[in-house]
């Protein structure tokens, strides 16, 4: 199993930070590169809740909520059919909160994949974990952001390419 992690200090209490992340139907304010999410059970939030992400691509992608341990960790695992085989097949997005001062949280991210076949360990070893690395800190920006709303509003006024710095 290959997995990759990456964390920050979020200024905001484990609570906050939790509520971020347990509002599912939101989750495009952590990860945008979701547009839509849709819930596709009956309960609309804890362990076994599933849902399709939608991209800009017009891609979908289900998932289920395989851990929800408030305000300590959740973990998000895509559910495929029993055919589907790929070299590395993601098995979960994981974020574990701790507490890290008065009013900050420390959130760990991490992906796991299994690797299949030769190729699949080479691709899992070299390139899997840059590309995860990426995907997890933009991530972990998004969510800071949700939860820092004027951390954020910072950052884009100091990005020239940004429309707010004009």
């Amino acid at each position: 199993m290959a997995s990759v992690s990456e964390s920050r200090v979020i200024a905001a209490t484990d609570q906050e930070v939790w509520a971020v992340l347990a509002d599912v139907e939101n989750a495009r304010r952590w990860n945008r590169a979701w547009t839509r999410i849709e819930i596709t059970s009956a309960q609309r939030h804890g362990l076994g809740t599933t849902f399709v992400a939608h991209t800009e691509g017009d891609d979908a992608f289900t998932f289920e909520i395989t851990d929800w341990t408030p305000p300590e960790s959740i973990a998000f695992s895509p559910v495929r059919d029993d055919e589907e085989r790929f070299a590395v097949m993601l098995d979960s997005h994981e974020f574990r909160l701790s507490a890290a001062g008065e009013g900050d949280t420390l959130v760990r991210l991490t992906a796991r994949a299994t690797a299949h076949g030769l190729r699949g360990h080479v691709v899992a070893r070299l390139f899997w974990p840059g590309y995860q690395r990426d995907g997890l800190r933009s991530a972990l920006d998004a969510l800071q952001a949700a939860c820092e709303p004027e951390a954020g509003a910072e950052e884009e006024a100091a990005d020239p390419a940004s429309p707010a710095a004009e």
